[in-house]
């Protein structure tokens, strides 16, 4: 069978889907494919390089469309869709939160990376300011799917740790505990969230210089 590095992408991600992260191995995917494994070791140097390329195709399809913000469009409005974007499609793959931390810088991202900027500064931020507001609303996005993904091994462990949760001491927290258990929002929160840093990065702008 004649592989090529996309060929290789797809079929280790159809395989993520199946067995996870955990379970990923050049091995099984040589198999998969009905390959030996040095057919695939051609084309990538090892599992890391594999990772890497199977993080940055993951985003592909999803964020071409936001590539590119208008030059006139509101800095807060495509900085909100393309964290949706982002989350949409961390969700859409098993594990796809721990893969996105093997994600490269594609080049293919930067022009939209400066158009986001570019943006921002006209309005008053300055390029530290932008890059690093991108960077922390990043860490809430990945930090939201990535519990959300392994929610039921946090489930378990926090009912556990609520049981002991006295009520006449800790009345507010026993309650928000009794609301967990009923099982977590977790788009509602990653939301709230989202809504609360946009918010907090306009009141910036409207401070006064010192």
């Amino acid at each position: 069978m004649s592989l090529d590095r996309r060929t290789v992408v797809d079929a280790a991600l159809a395989l993520l889907n199946e067995v996870g992260l955990d379970g990923l191995s050049l091995r099984r995917l040589a198999a998969d494919l009905g390959v030996q494994a040095p057919a695939i070791y051609r084309h990538f140097a090892g599992k890391a390089d594999l990772l890497h390329a199977m993080a940055d195709a993951m985003f592909d399809a999803e964020m071409a469309v936001l590539d590119r913000p208008a030059p006139a469009a509101d800095w807060a409005d495509w900085l909100i869709a393309r964290s949706r974007a982002v989350r949409r499609v961390m969700l859409s793959y098993r594990d796809g939160g721990r893969l996105r931390e093997h994600m490269h810088s594609p080049a293919e991202h930067w022009p939209g990376l400066e158009l986001l900027l570019q943006m921002m500064e006209e309005t008053g931020f300055t390029v530290e300011q932008a890059m690093s507001a991108i960077s922390a609303l990043g860490y809430h996005i990945l930090g939201s799917v990535i519990a959300e993904q392994e929610a039921q091994r946090w489930d378990d462990q926090l009912s556990s740790a609520d049981a002991d949760i006295d009520p006449r001491r800790f009345p507010r927290l026993a309650s928000a505990a009794a609301m967990r258990a009923k099982g977590r929002d977790f788009e509602r929160e990653f939301e709230y969230g989202l809504e609360v840093f946009i918010a907090g990065l306009r009141s910036t702008l409207r401070r006064p210089s010192r």
